[in-house]
């Protein structure tokens, strides 16, 4: 019975998150941006970052595992490189980069919801249609928001979407369930359709760091055999370096777009760790 209650809150993370936040701001009413902010930093900080940031530590053990030296300059020059080539694909074909960052996204999102690795075209069809449902869902329900966030940086986007659109999105969620991931499944969909009360940066950030990061978060703990607090604290000098990188990346850009910029230097911490969470996380 004492360990009910721990339990369930890490089951229900997000959605407990998200009620509290939704309660929070139905009583203050908060008209200041800068509290969204606040929000969004404290999760991406303790969560959303550190989920991306113990790569090193599954290569490193997968080379202890084989009888080889790992050598941690070598592998963050690589990682640096690999993020540099994307900021580049970036500045020049900004296009093929958001489309790049979507469709991985949707299968990234779609695959750690199931605490299983399952493999076929049946398999990744249903991962990515519960992606797709994830990220589709997000964005129709902030659409005004997301209009204002890309602007004509990528191109031109429809003034409205059609109003059968989340009704789609729905359906590939509901494509996506799983009876031995039922726990994360539940808290997913609560913490979609509580998000759609809330502005795109914090709904966006409860899901992201606070299901999708945690669900990375535990099959990491559990690949590594470390337990979750254990492995944050690990991981809190790379994502405080993660941190500054970020800080200078918006500094180094216009202002006025710094949740655009925001997402593409998400994007460029996502394409590596993309690669290695699925070659040696999901290989359990």
């Amino acid at each position: 019975m004492e360990k009910f209650y721990p339990v369930q809150i890490k089951r229900f993370f997000g959605s407990i998150v998200t009620i509290g936040y939704c309660g929070l701001r139905f009583w203050v009413e908060p008209s200041n941006p800068y509290f969204d902010y606040a929000f969004t930093f404290i999760f991406m900080f303790l969560l959303g970052i550190p989920h991306g940031a113990g790569d090193h530590l599954l290569i490193q053990k997968q080379k202890k595992d084989q009888g080889l030296s790992f050598s941690l300059l070598r592998f963050v020059g690589s990682y640096l490189g690999v993020m540099l080539l994307y900021a580049l694909l970036w500045y020049y074909f900004p296009k093929i980069s958001f489309v790049i960052f979507i469709l991985i996204s949707i299968f990234h999102f779609g695959d750690f919801e199931n605490e299983e690795l399952e493999k076929g075209v049946y398999a990744y069809f249903q991962k990515m249609s519960l992606g797709l449902g994830i990220l589709g869902w997000i964005i129709y329900f902030h659409y005004d928001e997301v209009k204002v966030v890309l602007g004509d940086w990528v191109w031109a986007l429809p003034t409205a979407l059609p109003d059968y659109y989340p009704y789609l999105f729905l359906f590939g969620i509901l494509l996506g369930f799983r009876r031995q991931s039922i726990y994360r499944y539940f808290n997913t969909l609560l913490t979609l359709l509580l998000g759609c009360f809330l502005p795109l940066l914090p709904a966006f950030v409860c899901y992201f760091a606070c299901c999708h990061a945690v669900y990375s978060l535990s099959d990491m703990a559990e690949h590594l055999q470390l337990n979750v607090k254990s492995l944050l604290a690990k991981l809190l000098p790379f994502s405080i370096l993660a941190f500054f990188m970020g800080f200078f990346f918006l500094k180094m850009n216009s202002n006025s777009y710094a949740i655009y910029y925001f997402f593409i230097f998400l994007s460029l911490l996502t394409m590596p760790h993309f690669w290695l969470m699925h070659q040696f996380v999901k290989k359990k």
